[in-house]
């Protein structure tokens, strides 16, 4: 239905990511990127990943050129 098919951070007062990264349950890296507005598509390397909770990290730059870390999971279905 084209809603929700990327997981993708809104940062407010970011001005550039230095990271966005998702990793499995095992610690393994299996996205990441440094560009604004750019998601995950539930995939690696084109095939689709099983439903579970996986875990994001992001480090950005505000606009006052402060680095904010922030973490988190996200539950894939």
């Amino acid at each position: 239905d084209g809603k929700n098919d990327k997981f993708t951070p809104y940062p407010v007062g970011i001005k550039s990511y230095n990271y966005f990264r998702v990793f499995n349950r095992w610690g393994q890296l299996i996205f990441s990127t440094p560009r604004l507005h750019d998601g995950w598509d539930g995939k690696i390397s084109g095939r689709e990943q099983p439903a579970g909770v996986y875990v994001w990290m992001i480090e950005g730059i505000t606009k006052d050129n402060k680095v904010i870390t922030k973490k988190g999971t996200v539950t894939l279905i």
